[in-house]
């Protein structure tokens, strides 16, 4: 199907990870494929445009935007276009109510009303229960808020072992007892992979589980940490038993759900033999609604399912300026928003990719890392991973814990919007075009609307003490901690706007 851009049209969609591509106009070059797709982040078969059109395609779609025209091809069902829908927030809410309707839930209050925690970058391979119960009481001690605790990857013995390594974790559910006693809920890692080496590999393959090839033999998948099988989740033997280990975690030690690591179409292939018949995209949607089963969860990859109360993280980012780093959060929620994933987190902190951490690697930039709190403040979700008492300063620790009390201000806006998003779909995080149609917002994606009247603009770039701000008509009310100190601005331009390191430049529309 081929689809002419209008006079003044711009699409957004795909997928998370494609929001700095966004939005393709008549200029763009582009290429996306979906058969499978190999992004790392939520996707979904949604482009939607200014002008209130979207297309949607049940199986997934392949695009190429060129000389103004919109091609998209499937292997499967063919996609189709729908219009009429006046602009980009018709053309969405109707995709929504068509394709992805919520289902009226939301994910536990604990994800919106407090930062989250996750082991992985203090930790890494290493994750222990000395260490944990060390980082959790030092939090405390340093004023954190107490929230949501996630134990990453090897906790556990190896893959599909998921029990934990007694040698690293001597008392389970003393250590889990003591974290729900200081006011953490508690999430461990998993992922669909089995160590081919393990016993529950072999008791698994006698029983027909398992992705295979098409000769009928296990496959032997290479993900980031080895070679492993994969669970078949068409398969009622595969996806009882992943149930089962994860009901026994949370009914013998206390643990309250899980990061849903991997599950990535990638990991998947065509030619698989699998009991369903399904293809990568539907097993990479298959291990996404294993999550709702766990009302405490999370994911990376994800397809379809938007609409539903799952937690959805951007994909690790790099603790850098311009390199798959802070230019990137932005863009990239935005794009998470319009594709219906509404309950969205920034990744960590200072960036989620452990490597940027070890020693030997580049110097921390204690600016980048406030400033990337800065952007994280008031999207639905703030993680921290690499400790902020430990890598920075008092004066740049002073901006975080500074940070979060004006998130503490702005929680009560923030938790409305979830829950009217679990009643209409609609993004918590939005593009300007979503809110002010036709105003010639439609590529500006360094700053966001918080629903319909609050309008953030974090600072993204190296040194800059401050930035240009697009406010549009309507009078705003710029935020000050101290009331008597906010500014009032005519809208309808752009103005600049001093912003020291821990401040985020924050807007408020004024209703008559």
């Amino acid at each position: 199907m081929e689809i002419t851009l209008l006079p003044g049209e711009v699409w957004y969609g795909l997928a998370s990870d494609e929001g700095t591509k966004m939005p393709l106009d008549i200029s763009s070059d582009y290429r996306f494929d979906m058969q499978p797709a190999h992004t790392g982040n939520q996707y979904s078969p949604l482009l939607v445009s200014n002008k209130g059109r979207y297309i949607w395609g049940d199986d997934g779609y392949n695009t190429t935007v060129s000389g103004g025209v919109i091609t998209v091809t499937s292997k499967l069902a063919q996609p189709e276009l729908h219009e009429g829908y006046g602009s980009l927030r018709g053309a969405y809410l109707a995709a929504a109510k068509a394709h992805f309707p919520t289902d009226g839930v939301l994910p536990p209050e604990e994800f919106f009303s407090k930062p989250q925690y996750n082991t992985w970058i203090e930790f890494i391979y290493d994750q222990n229960q000395a260490g944990i119960l060390e980082y959790c009481n030092t939090l405390v001690k340093n004023n954190m808020p107490r929230g949501i605790l996630m134990i990453d990857d090897l906790w556990s013995n190896y893959y599909g072992k998921w029990d934990f390594d007694r040698y690293k974790f001597p008392d389970p559910k003393g250590m889990m007892d003591k974290l729900h006693e200081w006011g953490f809920k508690v999430m461990v890692w998993i992922c669909p992979f089995v160590s081919l080496d393990s016993i529950e590999y072999r008791d698994l393959s006698k029983k027909g589980a398992f992705v295979r090839s098409p000769d009928g033999s296990v496959r032997a998948v290479h993900w980031w940490n080895g070679i492993s099988a994969v669970l078949d989740l068409s398969n009622p033997v595969d996806a009882a038993w992943i149930r089962e280990r994860c009901r026994f975690l949370c009914d013998t030690y206390g643990v309250d759900g899980f990061k849903l690591d991997a599950g990535d179409a990638i990991y998947y292939r065509d030619d698989d033999k699998n009991y369903g018949n399904v293809t990568p995209n539907e097993q990479c949607e298959l291990w996404a609604k294993l999550g709702l089963e766990f009302p405490y969860n999370e994911y990376r990859a994800c397809y379809k399912c938007a609409g539903r109360p799952l937690v959805q993280r951007l994909c690790d980012k790099s603790h850098s300026w311009t390199n798959h780093g802070i230019n990137t959060l932005v863009p990239n929620m935005l794009a998470q928003g319009i594709l219906g994933y509404a309950y969205g987190c920034p990744d960590m902190v200072g960036g989620g990719s452990y490597t940027d951490f070890l020693p030997g690697s580049r110097e921390l930039d204690e600016e980048l890392f406030v400033r990337y709190c800065a952007a994280a403040t008031l999207m639905p979700m703030i993680q921290f991973s690499a400790a902020p008492w430990r890598v920075l300063d008092s004066k740049h620790y002073g901006c975080i814990l500074k940070l979060l009390k004006l998130r503490e201000k702005f929680q009560p806006e923030i938790m409305r919007l979830v829950r009217e998003s679990a009643k209409t779909g609609e993004p918590v995080v939005r593009y300007m075009e979503y809110v002010f149609p036709n105003s010639g917002f439609e590529r500006v994606t360094d700053q966001f609307m918080l629903g319909d009247d609050i309008l953030v603009a974090p600072v993204t770039i190296q040194g800059a003490t401050g930035r240009e701000v697009i406010l549009p008509d309507g009078i705003w009310s710029k935020y000050s901690p101290d009331e008597s100190d906010s500014e009032l601005y005519t809208g309808g331009k752009t103005v600049w706007i001093d912003a020291a390191l821990d401040c985020l430049p924050v807007f408020v529309r004024k209703r008559d």
